[in-house]
């Protein structure tokens, strides 16, 4: 935010709990995993579609995997969560519960009583409420949505106290994926929307029984058991899967479907790949792609995309904490982290303790140069931290890049959307420096750089695609 002339508003209430990420665990390297439920057994696999599987536990009604998490909802009612490798500890988070979902740093449980309750950060963060009368819900790592028992689809943007945005009626199912919202109908119609919370709706398909998103890729199963699935926006042409289907899980460059029969076939790669078959007697399944392995930036990509870095020392110190929070923040794509990495290097050169300003006290400091008195407070609440009374924490390793996290996925929340239409103009109004046409363009060619460094030494998409100039 380095010569920001905006401040940030206040989003939400005080956090009740301090910030209690460990960056350890939420950059541990695992592979992509495929979960299935047999007999209430739950088994995982790591790495290739040909490893062997892991039992992991017994008594399992329901499961779930995001990157190294996996949580189970056991037939008691209680939620439990394990980090890390298949052989980790599992940590009981709640009982009385129905249902549950994982996202990033993220766990929502939705009660018996159809309250909803999420919590943020490590396994041990404090819950923070969030709903009654729900029927359904789904998380991001920077979204919260839910269907109300009346069939209402409401969605929060930005920390757990955002406020509450109406999207339509008549809904009993909704899914969250990047800057998509996806919403079936009780009549089995099916609408998504990609970016704002104010973004028009798409329709998709009729007779929908179930469906899944991911941030580029949306697959259905229809009534009458065709599962099929399109790639791309949301006006792409759907590609026949395999009929005789239950349920269809989509994840990374994986796409799972489960048969009625109880038989679970996952393929890898494009639409057209082949299928392996994973399981039989199989009741629910899931997958996962990498937590972090693929997604830590080092400071040789650094080198290899911009040259020379200043202080190399001070900035390799800092990428643990810093590839922990992008991975936390969804920051994890090619476009994703080209424009944060773009928007670093303009503002701090990539050093965590970065200062510029003229003695204010709250001058520009950290990662993304925090500053304002609004900005500052904003930070400290989501962070439960006093960063106005102490605002140096700001450039300490412990919180510069936790702040750089919130800044991009709270503060200016619609950061990592933007990214994904590679519109590096409006990242560059959300970030505030003065307006600048030389600085648009320098930070735009930053963006280039690592787009197509992260993308294979190549652009994803035409030049002319890419939005340079701040709007």
């Amino acid at each position: 935010m380095k010569k920001q002339i905006a401040g940030v508003a206040l989003i939400g209430a005080t956090l009740a709990t301090t910030f209690l990420s460990t960056p350890a665990a939420h950059a541990a390297e695992t592979g992509p995993r495929v979960g299935v439920l047999s007999g209430g057994t739950l088994s995982v696999k790591e790495g290739s579609l040909w490893s062997s599987w892991t039992t992991q536990l017994g008594g399992v009604a329901k499961f779930e995997i995001d990157g190294n998490r996996i949580g189970v909802l056991t037939t008691g009612g209680d939620v439990m969560v394990k980090e890390g490798d298949l052989f980790a500890q599992w940590t009981t988070q709640l009982g009385g519960a129905k249902d549950f979902h994982l996202a990033g740093g993220r766990i929502g449980v939705l009660r018996n009583d159809g309250s909803l309750a999420v919590k943020d950060g490590s396994l041990w963060a404090g819950w923070t409420e969030q709903a009654g009368g729900v029927q359904d819900f789904d998380l991001t790592p920077n979204r919260v949505g839910v269907v109300s028992t009346t069939g209402e689809v409401t969605v929060k943007e930005g920390d757990l106290y955002a406020q509450w945005t109406g999207q339509l009626g008549g809904a009993k199912d909704i899914e969250l994926a990047g800057g998509r919202i996806g919403v079936l109908r009780n009549d089995g119609s099916l609408a998504v929307k990609d970016g704002t919370l104010w973004a028009g709706w798409t329709e998709q398909a009729g007779n929908v029984a179930t469906f899944e998103l991911t941030a580029n890729r949306i697959g259905v199963v229809f009534a009458n058991g065709e599962a099929t699935a399109k790639e791309g926006d949301l006006f792409a042409g759907w590609v026949n899967q395999m009929g005789g289907a239950k349920d269809i899980e989509l994840s990374g460059n994986r796409l799972g479907v489960l048969r009625e029969n109880g038989s679970f076939a996952v393929k890898e790669g494009d639409l057209f790949s082949a299928w392996t078959e994973q399981a039989s007697g199989v009741t629910s399944a899931d997958l996962s792609s990498p937590a972090a392995a693929a997604s830590a930036v080092t400071l040789q990509d650094l080198r290899n995309i911009y040259g020379t870095i200043g202080d190399p020392g001070t900035v390799e110190q800092g990428l643990e904490s810093l590839n922990a929070e992008m991975v936390r923040g969804g920051i994890t794509t090619p476009a994703r982290k080209a424009a944060f990495l773009a928007t670093l290097r303009n503002e701090s050169g990539f050093r965590y303790n970065a200062l510029e300003g003229t003695g204010h006290p709250y001058q520009g400091r950290g990662f993304m140069q925090l500053t304002t008195d609004s900005n500052y407070r904003g930070a400290g609440t989501h962070l439960g931290v006093d960063l106005l009374g102490n605002p140096e924490l700001a450039r300490s390793l412990q919180y510069s890049a936790p702040i750089a996290r919130w800044y991009w996925t709270v503060a200016r929340s619609d950061s990592n959307n933007a990214a994904d239409h590679y519109d590096m103009g409006l990242i560059s109004r959300y970030v505030g420096y003065l307006a600048s046409s030389a600085e648009d363009a320098e930070r735009c060619a930053d963006f280039k750089s690592a787009l197509r460094y992260f993308s294979g030494g190549s652009l994803p998409v035409p030049d002319s695609q890419i939005t340079c100039s701040r709007h």
